[in-house]
């Protein structure tokens, strides 16, 4: 299965090409790496669905770019009309 996607973090946005989708996450095809356990925001185009991941693992295909498997801890939302602001936001333990 091919589809269109975007992932977004706090270094901006990339196209990805999405290879693989199942409830529990994904497998993207993008031209930059991204870091293991790294939180990301995806856009999933071509279904017209979104949501926060966490990136499982990123390898290096050469010309291909990377391949990047992308967990969704939470079910995908739908897609409405509007302007999306994400912050991640972080826990400090004492």
């Amino acid at each position: 299965m091919r589809f269109d996607a975007r992932i977004s973090n706090e270094s901006g946005s990339m196209r990805a090409r999405g290879v693989n989708l199942h409830a529990d996450g994904a497998l993207l095809m993008a031209s930059q790496p991204l870091a293991p356990q790294s939180v990301v925001f995806v856009h999933l185009k071509s279904f017209g669905l979104m949501g926060c991941a966490r990136v499982r693992h990123c390898t290096g295909r050469g010309l291909w770019g990377y391949a990047i498997g992308v967990e969704f801890p939470t079910p995908m939302m739908r897609e409405q009309a509007g302007s999306w602001q994400v912050r991640q936001v972080f826990q400090v333990r004492q």
